[in-house]
Parts: C-alpha cells; sequence; structure tokens
C-alpha cells in the first residue's frame, strides 16, 4: 500500500470515527425522556378520571331514573291504573339496560383508573430514585474531576517547584565559577608585573615611604625648635 493511499485511510478514518460519549450526558438526556413520560401519564390519569367521573355521574341518574319508574308503576298499580303501570315498566326496563351498560363502563373505566394511577406510582417512585441517583453520579464526575484538576494543579506546581530548584542550583553553581574566576584572574594580576594592581600596589607602598619621611623630618624640626 502507497504512503499516499495509507494517509488517506486513516484521514479517512478519523473522519467517520464517533465522538466519545458522555454517559452523564446520556443519563440526563433518559432522565428528561422519563420526566417527558411521566408528564404524559399524568395527563393520561388526569383525563380517565375526568371520564370515570361522568360515568359515574350518568351512573348515578340513570339509578335515580329506575328508582323513578319503579315508584311510577307502584302508584299506577295503585290506582288500578294498568296501562300506566305497563309504560312505566317498559321505561324502567329501557332504564335497566342503560344503567347496566353504564354500570359496566363504570366498572371497566374504574380498573383501568387504578390500573394507570398504580403505574403512575411506580413511575414516580422511579424517576426520583433515577433523578438522585443521576444528582449523585453527577456530583460524583464534578468531585472527580475537580479532583484530577486539583492533582494536576500540584503536579504543575511540583514540576515548577522543581525547575525553580533547578534553577537556583544552576545560579549558585555559577555564582561559585564566577567568583572563582574573580579569585583566579586576581592571583595572576598580582604575579604579572605589569598588571594595574601591581603598579597601584607599588604608587600606594612609595606613597607610604614618602610620608613617614616627611613625618620624620618635621617632627626633627618640630624637637629642635623647642626650648
Amino acid at each position: 500500500m502507497s504512503v499516499r493511499r495509507r494517509i488517506s485511510r486513516i484521514i479517512s478514518s478519523r473522519r467517520n470515527a464517533q465522538e466519545p460519549v458522555d454517559p452523564i450526558a446520556t443519563l440526563g438526556q433518559s432522565q428528561r425522556q422519563q420526566e417527558e413520560n411521566l408528564d404524559r401519564a399524568r395527563r393520561s390519569v388526569a383525563d380517565l378520571a375526568a371520564v370515570r367521573h361522568r360515568v359515574e355521574t350518568l351512573t348515578r341518574q340513570a339509578a335515580a331514573d329506575l328508582d323513578a319508574c319503579n315508584r311510577e308503576a307502584e302508584r299506577a298499580v295503585a290506582n288500578s291504573n294498568d296501562d300506566a303501570a305497563r309504560a312505566a315498566l317498559r321505561r324502567a326496563l329501557e332504564v335497566q339496560k342503560r344503567l347496566d351498560t353504564l354500570t359496566q363502563q363504570r366498572d371497566d373505566v374504574d380498573r383501568q383508573f387504578r390500573s394507570l394511577e398504580a403505574d403512575l406510582y411506580r413511575l414516580e417512585t422511579s424517576l426520583h430514585e433515577n433523578a438522585v441517583r443521576f444528582e449523585s453520579l453527577r456530583a460524583q464526575q464534578g468531585a472527580t474531576q475537580a479532583a484530577l484538576e486539583v492533582q494536576g494543579a500540584v503536579s504543575a506546581s511540583a514540576g515548577s517547584s522543581a525547575e525553580t530548584a533547578r534553577a537556583a542550583r544552576e545560579a549558585e553553581q555559577e555564582a561559585r565559577r564566577l567568583r572563582h574566576l574573580q579569585a583566579a584572574q586576581e592571583e595572576l594580576a598580582w604575579s604579572d608585573p605589569s598588571s594595574p594592581n601591581l603598579e597601584r600596589a607599588f604608587e600606594e607602598l612609595e606613597a607610604r615611604d614618602a610620608t613617614e619621611q616627611q613625618l620624620r623630618q618635621l617632627k626633627g624640626r618640630t624637637d629642635r625648635g623647642r626650648p
């Protein structure tokens, strides 16, 4: 395989490589999805509760209508009005059918409501537990990240301290080298007859001798002038 094709394959593989997945971000997205599911479940429970209330109201109304028909039939029988009694009983049969249907619907809706309510409770409990777990994992990740940053700072500081110490040692070694060089140069200067240091030393010595000689002469003249 040519070098150009190999480089092209490497570049292509890097372009097609997937980005690393953040598990905390994935868990957070799952948490938000569960919250949306919980909202939909709550709306479903509320809607079913409204349906159950309407069916319950219709069932009570049908029961009241049935009771009214039966009382009307009893009054008709008491008044010896068979036709009115028959009409009331026919209405009672119709109302009874309606009541039976509504009662069945009410029981079905009630079972659905209770089942959905139990599912909603389990979903709320699971979501709460997952939320606590998510916050705990996110806190752990933050603490781990902070610890890594602190360790990095400590390592950088240790490296900087080591670099500073090394620079100080090198500076001290350079200072000693310069002192030794200066001492050597001074020693060489005194050993060289033509060096400025030696000339200045002779000049100072000659000036000192001349000064001492003049001082002795001055003292001698002073002593002779005394009575």
